[in-house]
């Protein structure tokens, strides 16, 4: 073999061995700064060229790895350099002395003079710019095509090695602030990927379950299997709950009640990489409604004894002697204010008994429904007559018979009818509706009122919302509990349906209530 082609096979060798000594280097995966002086070195060597400096941008800053670095307790002759070139190649890209133009400016004096032979390439990756890596001589030889190409790899894989940092450290942080977050969150969190693999379980989750972290984390979901306790929170995260997680509660080893949440955890292209499980303790809020329940259950139990007591005899009175007209009146007075008070107590009875965590159960039997609906428009008549109302009713033939509440379907019905009247100008009208519609019984109690606006709609059917705006002086003033419309929802929902509002302000107001026509609703349904 000739020595011509013997020294080029060397020397592609030797550019070869560069290349690869290079790449090992960046991609050993440790920090820029612990391989970037290593790879500038090994460049300036395998380019022959004067000078080689890596300046990578941090934040505000720079950072400079020069493949010659000055001697010990002298001053780095080229670092006055480093941050012109980097500010000019993230303005204008690659850098050339052969265009002498772009490389003069603030900073960059003498520069031509030291180097006459310079090119900078920029770090970019990504789309994003991380810095300059410039190779310059001392000398007008110009870097070789070769060397131009070798210099544009190693910027190449510079960059990507610095964007990799980049990443890797914002995901450091992010890691930290997750951790943190999941540390200092008092509600239990569960993290599981695709296969049931646990990522995640914060100490309120350790506490909740019963179980260190230690001996789950990176473990299957199996392994919390065999404890009944965790039955239901397995069923949540498998999908095979048939619970409402709405309504779901989970009382845990420590017994602590907690309410149960589940999302999907996706990545940046919406695939689902696992689900969150998440608990929040209302153990004080349930003992709360729990105490509130009984102490309104039992004020209105006391009430009912004195009450029926009292009726009893404002009955009687007119039996027991003549009564002249000043008489008469506080009577009436005595006996509106004992049937609101009764009233009163109805509906707070009614209230905790339909409460979603009260243990009431439908009273079903075959109800009339077109009978019902005509019994309670004929009660109200009067009252809408002496109010200068027209109460009518429009009650379709088809009416089947179904499996209800009778009672408490009344009441229902009752408190719309009341509510309508009250808030339904003289000379209004009220229509009382009953229809099939859709394979729902539909009931609706339509007014010619002022109407409702949007914001007052929606707590309207809320525990202790009034209709009546106190800054709305053109609105009646009527008394009430603010637990009609509740309980008007709470029957329709227990049924299987649902009840709300229909109004436009200045021309009424339809309130309805939709009881589906299948299942249990049926006589004899299931």
């Amino acid at each position: 073999m000739s020595d011509p082609v013997r020294d080029q096979l060397n020397t592609q060798a030797e550019e070869l061995a560069l290349l690869l000594d290079i790449t090992q280097r960046i991609a050993s995966g440790d920090a820029p700064e612990s391989f970037l002086p290593d790879v500038a070195r090994s460049a300036l060597r395998g380019l022959h060229v004067d000078c080689l400096r890596i300046v990578a941008q941090v934040g505000s800053a720079h950072r400079t790895y020069a493949g010659t670095p000055a001697p010990d307790g002298q001053p780095d002759p080229d670092a006055h350099f480093d941050l012109p070139l980097l500010n000019l190649a993230a303005a204008n890209g690659t850098l050339s002395s052969d265009n002498a133009a772009a490389l003069s400016g603030e900073g960059l004096d003498g520069l031509a003079a030291a180097y006459p032979a310079l090119i900078a390439l920029p770090l970019t990756a990504r789309g994003t710019f991380y810095g300059v890596v410039w190779a310059a001589n001392r000398t007008a030889r110009p870097l070789s095509a070769w060397a131009q190409s070798l210099l544009k790899i190693v910027a190449g894989q510079v960059a990507i090695a610095l964007a990799n940092a980049s990443a890797f450290e914002a995901a450091r942080r992010g890691r930290e602030q997750l951790a943190a977050i999941l540390s200092s969150s008092p509600d239990p969190i569960l993290v599981i990927d695709t296969t049931e693999r646990i990522l995640v379980l914060n100490p309120a989750a350790e506490q909740a379950l019963g179980t260190p972290a230690g001996t789950l984390i990176g473990g299957q979901l199996s392994a919390l299997e065999g404890r009944a306790e965790l039955a239901p929170l397995l069923a949540v995260l498998r999908g095979t709950s048939e619970q409402p997680l709405d309504h779901m509660e989970w009382q845990a080893v420590n017994a602590q009640f907690y309410s149960v949440r589940l999302s999907p955890m996706v990545d940046d292209h919406g695939t689902q990489t696992g689900k969150v499980l998440m608990l929040r303790d209302i153990t004080r809020y349930k003992t709360l409604r729990e105490n509130q329940a009984e102490f309104m259950s039992t004020v209105s139990h006391d009430l009912r004894s004195p009450l029926t007591f009292m009726g009893g005899y404002l009955s009687m009175l007119s039996s027991v002697g003549e009564i002249n007209a000043k008489q008469q009146e506080f009577l009436d007075r005595v006996s509106a204010g004992f049937s609101q008070m009764a009233d009163l107590v109805d509906k707070i009875l009614d209230a905790s008994r339909l409460d979603p965590e009260g243990n009431y159960q439908l009273n079903r039997e075959p109800v009339d429904v077109a009978k019902l609906v005509a019994d309670v428009v004929s009660n109200y008549i009067p009252a809408a007559e002496k109010a200068g109302q027209h109460l009518m009713s429009e009650i379709a033939p088809d009416l089947p018979i179904l499996a209800l509440d009778e009672m408490m379907m009344r009441r229902a019905l009752n408190n719309l009818t009341d509510n309508a009247i009250k808030y339904t100008p003289s000379g209004g009208k009220i229509m009382v509706r009953a229809v099939r519609r859709d394979g729902k019984l539909v009931i609706e109690v339509q007014d010619s009122g002022k109407g409702i606006p949007e914001e007052g709609r929606r707590m309207l059917f809320n525990r202790f919302r009034r209709l009546y705006d106190k800054n709305d002086k053109s609105r009646p003033k009527v008394k009430g509990s603010g637990l009609g419309l509740y309980i008007v929802r709470r029957v329709a929902v227990m049924h299987g349906g649902y009840a709300d509002v229909d109004s436009e302000v200045g021309k009424g107001s339809t309130f309805w209530v939709h009881i589906p026509l299948d299942g249990p609703n049926l006589v004899g349904g299931k």
